[in-house]
């Protein structure tokens, strides 16, 4: 598979997405760690453990952990995984969003200071539809934008421990969240806004 570079928008047919993402992975994956010279890792924003970019990276599974990058994951919807995406997360800093707005934003993948990829608003079922995506093989600021949108979510969705597998919210977790959400707005500082609608 061929890379492309500047990144641009492709419509991807909702029965290619998984393989296209697949073969991006492989092709990249081992210049994304070379090029990983601040130690950004891998992140995924992921609509929920059966998107097809978790299942892409659970394809690869054994050549992230062989090249021990830094990992972290969010997942919006809490659904039940394949047991391959609970071999993936199993140790990797995870966490369950339950913030619907989030529904508004773009799966994300980043990796390394390169790498990124970035999908169709989480609104569009990935195995359902035929999506929009940007396949970036090689854009500093593309990956730059992914890694510092997920670590906004990041830091709106918990308290900074890792944890070692998504773990279903409870109504106290959600409420924090708002919490969070509201003392920011509070504080002159905006909640986190991931891309937009479409």
């Amino acid at each position: 598979m061929r890379t492309f570079t500047p990144p641009r928008m492709h419509v991807v047919r909702k029965e290619e997405k998984e393989a296209r993402l697949t073969a991006f992975i492989a092709d990249l994956l081992a210049n994304a760690v070379a090029c990983d010279l601040s130690g950004l890792g891998l992140t995924v924003l992921a609509r929920s453990h059966e998107s097809p970019v978790l299942k892409a990276l659970a394809a690869h599974a054994d050549a992230l952990r062989s090249a021990g990058l830094r990992m972290r994951a969010i997942v919006v919807l809490d659904e039940p995984a394949s047991p391959e995406v609970n071999a993936l997360l199993a140790g990797v800093p995870s966490r369950c969003a339950c913030d619907a707005r989030l529904l508004d934003a773009h799966e994300q993948l980043a990796v390394g200071d390169r790498v990124a990829w970035i999908g169709d608003c989480m609104r569009r079922e990935p195995t359902k539809r035929d999506a929009y995506e940007i396949y970036s093989g090689d854009c500093a600021e593309t990956a730059s934008v992914a890694h510092r949108s997920f670590d906004r979510v990041w830091s709106f969705t918990g308290t900074g421990k890792a944890e070692p597998t998504v773990a279903a919210p409870s109504v106290t977790a959600i409420t924090a969240s708002v919490e969070v959400s509201i003392a920011a707005i509070a504080e002159g500082e905006p909640a986190p806004v991931v891309s937009t609608r479409h």
